[in-house]
Order: C-alpha cells, then structure tokens, then sequence
C-alpha cells in the first residue's frame, strides 16, 4: 500500500462520518416530528403564518406592478392642441420635434382617431355618439428618451408655452404615484415578514429548550463520553429544519388555497375592464425559496435555543 493511500484513508473516513452523523441528525429530526404530529401544530401553525402573509403581501405587490406594465401609456406626454387648431399644425410640431434629443418619436392624432381611441376607452361610448360635433382636438403624443425624462418638466413647459398647444399631460405621473405606494407597501410587507421572523425564532426557539431540557441526561451522558457541542446540537437544529420545512409546505398549501378562493372575484373585476387577469402562483422558485426561508428560519431558532441552552448541560 502506498503513502499516498494510507493518508487518504483518514480522510475518508473522517469524510464518511461526517456524512453519517448528518443524516443521523437528520433522520432523528424527522423521527422527533412524526413522532407527534399534532402536538407540534402550535409551531407549524406560527412558521406557516409567518411564511404566508408575507407570500401573500409579495405576491399582491407582483401582480399589481405586472398590471401596471401591462397598463402603461404608450407615451410619456400627451401635447393637445388648442380647440380649432388643425390637424396639420399637429404635423408640423410633430415634424419639429423629431430632431429633439428629448423625442424618441412622435405620433400625431386627428381628432376623428383621438374620439375613436376614446369611445374603446371609456365606458361614455353612448354619450359620445349623441354629441353634434368632435369634442377632441389634434393630439401629438411623444415618446421621451432618457434625456427628455431627466428634463421632463423643462421640456414639458416648453410644450405647453407654444402658441398652439392647450394643454400638456404627463401619461407617466399615475405610474410614479403607484410606484412610490408599492415602494410603501413592500417595506411594510418586509416589516411585518422580519416581526413574523422573530415570532418564529421564539417559538422554535422554546420547542428546542424543552426538548433539551427532556433530554438532560442523555445530553450529560454523551458529553461525558466525549462528544462534542456540535455533535450533541445538531439533532436539534435538524428538528428546526424540519420544523421550518413542514411549516413552508403548509404555507405554500395555503397560498395556493388563498390563490383559488380570490381568483373568481379577481375574474369579476378583469370582466368589468374587459381585462384578463389571472393570478400567478409563486412558481418553482418562489417554492424552493419559501421552503428555504423557513428552513433558515426553524435552524437559527434551533441553533440560538441550542447554543443558549447546552451550554448549561455541562457535567459537573
């Protein structure tokens, strides 16, 4: 037998059991579950709670930010002309403005194609085939470049300083205002998702001191034998994991659930804005996150628990 092999044999077995002791950890976490499943709904039901509401909240803020894509103007400034003005006073400012560095382009609308847009629009469709005449003037809507959005103001008094023009309509500033809530409403969502964290950290956290202080003599047992802290804790931070993974499994159940139950008002709303709106799940990778997270979470509630509390465990 060569040098070479006769060093890489300790390794290997160190290598195995470290592997081994790792899936005994694991599989006794598993065993410390199954064993009495509906006394650990207290804390399965905290880490789903936790692990749903800001599912929920993020998927809310997902679906609303897509319907806002989706919804977006085509343009970023809608210039209408004065009342009287005609259509090809709308063509030569739009001619004009090609060459600015703020315009990406400029489309021009008669007044005839600006009532129609408006007609598909509006739900005053009746009320405006009563009208005598074409309320709407020539419109040029302009699509800005990044340079016209960094002078947006600038650029849009210019535009309505014109003798021509009546009036100057940033399409965009709805779409500012929703971000500026969205913006609002995910630092609450991640506010309440870090209260909820905590809420699990005790939780896990006190389900491991119990199991340790059943556990005190086995612990004082092994230690005397000569194991290690990392070896004695790390059953429990398995029951953590497992906590954490059974509890992200009941919320994705959850969110699924919630996602089925809303869907027909969702169907009522899309109908009446001749939308199709559909709610989308989290997907593959919401799913392993979500898991993940609450994995993470039921392991540093077990090592925190762990940590705090074996060190009392010591033989004397």
């Amino acid at each position: 037998m060569t040098e070479a092999s006769e060093l890489s044999r300790p390794q290997g077995n160190k290598r195995r059991a470290w592997w081994r002791s790792h899936v005994e950890g694991m599989g006794a976490g598993l065993r410390r579950l199954l064993r009495d499943p509906f006394g650990q709904l207290l804390t399965l039901g905290v880490i789903a709670v936790a692990l749903v509401l800001p599912a929920f909240g993020f998927l809310a803020l997902d679906q609303i930010d897509r319907a806002a894509v989706a919804w977006r103007p085509s343009s970023d400034l809608t210039v209408f002309l004065a009342a009287g003005e005609p259509v090809e006073r709308a063509i030569e400012l739009a001619d004009a403005l090609q060459d600015r560095p703020e315009v990406a382009q400029a489309d021009v609308r008669s007044p005839d194609d600006a009532l129609a847009e408006l007609r598909q629009m509006s739900d005053f469709a009746e009320a405006l085939g009563a009208l005598d005449a074409n309320p709407m003037p020539a419109l040029v809507i302009i699509r800005l470049t990044p340079v016209g959005v960094a002078r947006l103001d600038e650029f849009k008094a210019e535009l309505a300083a014109r003798a021509e023009v009546d009036w100057v309509q940033i399409d965009r500033r709805w779409l500012e205002r929703l971000d500026a809530l969205l913006d609002l409403a995910r630092r609450a969502i991640v506010l309440g998702a870090a209260i909820l964290a905590v809420a699990v950290l005790l939780v896990v956290g006190n389900t491991i001191r119990l199991e340790i202080s059943l556990r005190r003599e086995e612990i004082l047992i092994l230690k005397l034998l000569g194991a290690s802290d990392g070896h004695v804790r790390r059953p429990y931070l398995y029951i953590g994991i497992w906590y954490g993974i059974v509890g992200g499994l009941l919320a994705l159940g959850l969110v699924y659930a919630g996602l089925h139950w809303v869907q027909p008002a969702v169907d009522r709303l899309a109908l009446s804005y001749d939308a199709g709106i559909s709610l989308e799940g989290l997907g593959g990778r919401g799913t392993a996150l979500l898991i993940a997270y609450g994995a993470a979470l039921g392991w540093l509630g077990a090592w925190l628990a762990s940590a705090r509390h074996l060190r009392d465990a010591e033989p004397r």
